[in-house]
C-alpha cells in the first residue's frame, strides 16, 4: 500500500497547488453571489416599471390582420400587443421575431443610431440629449454573453450619475440589457469570477465547457483523495502548517468535494 498511498500524496499535493486558488476565488464569488445573484440584466420588474403606455385609440388593426402583415398567420407563436417608439405595435415571437405597428400596419424595420437613442431616453424618462450613444455591436461584450440571440446591439451610456448603459436590441426596438456601475463592479467579484463568465472564454462555448468539467472534475478528484488520505495519514505526526492542512482538511474536506462536484453536475456531463 506505501506506493499506492504516495502516489495519493502526490496527486493530491499537485492537484492542489493548481487548483488551491481557483478554489478559493469560487468560494468566495459564490458568497458573493448569495447577494449579487447573476450577472446585470434587465430585470423583469424594471422592464415593467419602463413600458410606456399603449395609446389603444390609435390601435387600426386586429392581431390577426397584423399576423397577415407579417406572413405569421400558419404560425403566429407568441403575439404581443405593445408600444414601440410612442406607437402601438403586436409583436410575433421568433424566431425571427416580427413586429407590426398596429396604426399603419408597416412592418419594424431594424432601427438604427437615431431610433435607438430615442428608445433609450424613452426608457430613462429623460431628454434624447442626456444619453450618448456608444457603438453598436455585432458580437457580444462581457453584458451580453446571455443575450447573443438578440444581436445586434446598439449601446448606449445614460448621463444619470450611476453609469448606467443600455443595449437596445435592433430587431425588437426596446431595452433588452440594463447595467449600473455598481452592478458591473459587483458582477466582477461574484457571478464572472464564479461562473468563469470572462467574455473571452464564455464567448466560446466549447472551450468555456471544458475548462469548467475539467477544473471541476480534477477538483473533485484531488478532495475525494484528501479524503481518503484523511484516514491513511491518521497516525501520522504532523507538524505546523502540515497539521494546520490535515485538520481543516478534515473538517471542509466534504465541503469542498461535494462543491467541486456540483460545479460538475452544473454543466449536465451526462
Amino acid at each position: 500500500m506505501a506506493p499506492v498511498r504516495a502516489w495519493l500524496i502526490l496527486v493530491h499535493r499537485y492537484l492542489g497547488i493548481a487548483l488551491s486558488l481557483l478554489f478559493l476565488v469560487w468560494f468566495v464569488s459564490g458568497i458573493a453571489m448569495i447577494y449579487a445573484r447573476d450577472m446585470p440584466r434587465l430585470t423583469p420588474q424594471s422592464r415593467l416599471a419602463h413600458l410606456p403606455a399603449i395609446d389603444v385609440d390609435q390601435v387600426h388593426l386586429t392581431a390577426w390582420q397584423a399576423a397577415g402583415r407579417a406572413d405569421r398567420l400558419e404560425r403566429t407563436g407568441r403575439t404581443t400587443l405593445l408600444s414601440i417608439q410612442g406607437r402601438p405595435a403586436y409583436r410575433f415571437s421568433g424566431p425571427p421575431a416580427v413586429t407590426v405597428f398596429a396604426d399603419t400596419g408597416d412592418v419594424m424595420n431594424p432601427i438604427g443610431e437615431r431610433e435607438s437613442v430615442n428608445i433609450a431616453a424613452r426608457f430613462m424618462g429623460v431628454e434624447p440629449d442626456r444619453v450618448r450613444y456608444i457603438r453598436r455591436l455585432d458580437t457580444a461584450d462581457q453584458w451580453t454573453i446571455t443575450q447573443r440571440r438578440q444581436l445586434p446591439l446598439h449601446k448606449i451610456a445614460a448621463e444619470d450619475g450611476a453609469g448606467t448603459e443600455l443595449y437596445v436590441s435592433e430587431v425588437l426596438g426596446e431595452v433588452v440589457v440594463q447595467t449600473t456601475r455598481a452592478s458591473r463592479a459587483v458582477a466582477w467579484v461574484a457571478a464572472i469570477p464564479h461562473w468563469l463568465y470572462f467574455a473571452p472564454l464564455r464567448l466560446n462555448d466549447g472551450l468555456w465547457r471544458q475548462v469548467i468539467l475539467w477544473t471541476s472534475g480534477l477538483g473533485t478528484v484531488s478532495a475525494a483523495i484528501g479524503l481518503v488520505l484523511l484516514f491513511t495519514q491518521y497516525r501520522v505526526a504532523y507538524a505546523g502548517l502540515m497539521r494546520w492542512h490535515y485538520m481543516t482538511g478534515a473538517f471542509f474536506g466534504v465541503f469542498v468535494l461535494t462543491w467541486a462536484f456540483s460545479g460538475e453536475l452544473s454543466m449536465e456531463p451526462w
